[in-house]
């Protein structure tokens, strides 16, 4: 009797823990951001070389996702400021360009020394102010990653 009593509460316990654990996996699928890509870039201004990670996570479905910025700033060859903010965002799409606005822009005060306007000279206003807009046609390259492109001119391989 106590052997059927234990296997009984064992298979229970079993189902419910399978049933808590699909719904929070489809808990975090559905909200949260499911694909990642980061890339890293180096963008000259002037005597100013500023060097950049670009962590996109992003949720297909839902057309939205953050881009996580971050980087320094070496003037003269001396590092002067850094830079690191979460840029919320959101998509529209035709065939391979996608439409980016910036909805939100939120900066890690504790981390980020560089004004808005610095930051301007070097990357699109996307990045810096929300409302703003880029368009990027952007290439998968395989399970690799993209391939950010504007014209023909290519950015940035964004690495899965």
């Amino acid at each position: 009797m106590n052997n059927k009593k234990t296997i009984l509460f064992s298979f229970i316990f079993l189902v419910a823990g399978a049933i808590v654990g699909y719904l929070y996996y489809l808990f975090v699928a559905s909200s949260g951001y499911t694909e990642t890509c980061s890339a890293s870039v180096i963008v000259y201004h002037k005597n100013v070389q500023a060097n950049f990670t670009l962590d996109f996570m992003y949720n297909r479905e839902a057309k939205r996702g953050v881009v996580s910025v971050s980087g320094g700033y070496m003037e003269d060859n001396k590092p002067t400021e850094t830079i690191r903010r979460d840029v919320s965002y959101t998509w529209t799409e035709n065939r391979h360009s996608y439409h980016f606005t910036s909805t939100a822009v939120n900066k890690v005060d504790s981390i980020e020394t560089s004004t808005d306007n610095v930051i301007a000279s070097v990357l699109p206003d996307f990045y810096v102010y929300p409302n703003k807009e880029i368009n990027y046609s952007i290439r998968p390259q395989g399970k690799n990653g993209f391939l950010f492109v504007i014209g023909k001119r290519p950015l940035f391989l964004c690495a899965r």
